[in-house]
């Protein structure tokens, strides 16, 4: 009669493997300024996705001390919400594209540092705060995200680094988006504050918050889909470890 030792290595390999798949990513916030709704929605974010972790980024002269390198080797996701004051350093030249091409990503919804962004090809175009309907694009119209949107400045041009994923009633420019470098960093600027409004109460809201996770998954993915846990429960693993010994059991029935 043989022995399939070979079965119990097969199930750690398969259990294992599944084990080692899980996203998580980890979230840098600057939060000199009124957040509102901000870190409760993306804390909430992080509390659905288990293994992501959010740290605040303040004071900004904190933010500033710290090295591009250092940021890119400890966060995967920078987040500018409504409002961060403007003694922060996000210059687009020696930050913001450094931190992107070390393979960073960037969610900036701020709109009180656009100065910082000279040379990046956007051009801006005013400020105000009005609501508008808005037309998404793939990947950024997934998940339901559709609506009507807080628009508190404009975009007047970009050049062909960003691409345009959503534009208002008047055909003004909403959103962009981009990849920079060759490790992955990506970067999208919105005019609308997703994260300081939403708070549920209606599907406007609800709309502002799937925008929100649309984007957050596509800069820490390439995905607007939240990846599913890699890890299974110990139930599910327990039942594919049995199903596994039974098939090998079958297997040496019939060889006998």
């Amino acid at each position: 009669m043989k022995k399939y030792y070979f079965v119990p290595a097969i199930i750690l390999v398969v259990l294992f493997g599944l084990a080692g798949g899980a996203s998580a990513f980890s979230i840098g916030v600057l939060n000199d300024g009124s957040q509102y709704n901000a870190m409760t929605n993306i804390n909430y974010y992080a509390s659905q996705n288990a293994g992501t972790t959010v740290t605040t980024l303040s004071p900004n002269s904190t933010f500033n001390a710290i090295p591009v390198a250092t940021l890119a080797s400890d966060y995967d996701v920078l987040i500018m919400p409504w409002y961060v004051n403007t003694s922060a350093d996000l210059d687009w030249t020696t930050r913001i594209l450094p931190y992107l091409e070390a393979g960073g990503s960037v969610l900036w919804e701020d709109p009180y540092n656009t100065g910082d962004l000279s040379g990046s090809g956007i051009t801006f175009g005013g400020t105000g705060h009005y609501n508008s309907s808005i037309s998404l694009v793939s990947p950024f119209d997934a998940n339901g995200a559709q609506g009507y949107y807080h628009i508190h400045y404009g975009i007047s041009s970009v050049t062909s680094a960003w691409d345009i994923w959503s534009t208002d009633t008047g055909g003004g420019i909403h959103g962009i988006y981009g990849e920079f470098g060759t490790n992955g960093g990506r970067m999208v600027m919105g005019i609308s504050d997703n994260l300081y409004h939403p708070n549920f109460n209606n599907p406007i809201d609800d709309d502002h918050y799937q925008l929100f996770v649309n984007e957050i998954n596509w800069l820490a993915t390439g995905s607007v889909y939240t990846p599913p846990s890699a890890v299974p429960e110990p139930a599910t693993m327990f039942l594919l470890g049995t199903g596994l010994i039974g098939l090998a059991g079958v297997r040496r029935k019939f060889r006998k």
